[in-house]
């Protein structure tokens, strides 16, 4: 049961986040993806990424966007991610800061997020029977893209790590999204082998900008334990993954 509970995963981490707050759930599924995996092996971390998102307008203007995550991993397999963002103000107001936090543990079934914004954190419980949901039943992406290019980049050291890089290369066809012409997406990946985390990540999409994630510093070794609680002075709204539409069966 306790690998068919891993196997599914980002299903469940899907389900228990579809219903929190906008604000708190501005970190998106990459970060999921960046902190960990069901087939990493809990070798204990932490780490500083940084991350940019540049947009380009069709008259050639360009909106820049960066942000700051702290992430953390220990042997149990439980991670910790704390995003830092700043939001654009009005003609009236001066920017804001932001940080969202998330924490999920795989052995207490738990996914928990708050804000700096509210004092509320949000715990999802994800019961044993909803490892059991069929991944068919969720509702269907995209297809692939058909032409796929990988290219090994070989090693390189990024933050006193060792990775090994790969760049790939995919074109979408005429009609797949609704384009009325192909395009290409070229995303180039630095993975750690020992660790199972890409280091520097490097995703070229059309459609949404260029995006760089690159973590600065790593320091290998178990985490802060008090990354993993609630901060005093919350209040704590609990429910399950069941409720959640995604986590119906």
């Amino acid at each position: 049961m306790h690998s068919r509970f891993l196997s599914a995963l980002p299903v469940l981490l899907l389900a228990a986040c579809a219903a929190l707050p906008a604000q708190v759930m501005r970190a998106s599924s990459d970060e999921v993806a960046l902190t960990g995996s069901p087939q990493t092996n809990n070798v204990p971390y932490t780490l500083t990424r940084t991350s940019t998102i540049v947009q380009t307008l069709a008259n050639g203007a360009t909106i820049t966007r960066t942000f700051t995550v702290k992430s953390a991993r220990d042997t149990e397999g439980r991670t910790y991610s704390e995003e830092h963002l700043t939001l654009p103000g009005n003609p009236n107001r001066q920017p804001s800061g932001v940080v969202n936090y998330r924490i999920f543990d795989p052995v207490a079934r738990t996914n928990i997020a708050w804000s700096s914004r509210t004092k509320i954190a949000y715990v999802t419980h994800i019961p044993v029977q909803a490892a059991e949901v069929d991944a068919a039943r969720l509702p269907q992406t995209a297809r692939a893209p058909t032409h796929v290019k990988r290219e090994d980049l070989g090693v390189r050291t990024i933050a006193g790590i060792e990775a090994r890089g790969t760049q790939i290369t995919a074109v979408v066809p005429m009609g797949e999204v609704g384009n009325d012409q192909p395009f290409t997406i070229v995303t180039e990946e630095w993975m750690s082998m020992q660790y199972h985390i890409p280091l520097l990540t490097i995703r070229d999409d059309p459609r949404s900008g260029k995006r760089t994630d690159e973590v600065i510093d790593f320091q290998p070794g178990e985490p802060d334990p008090a990354l993993f609680r609630i901060p005093e002075g919350y209040t704590v709204l609990e429910r399950t993954a069941a409720e959640s539409p995604l986590g119906t069966p």
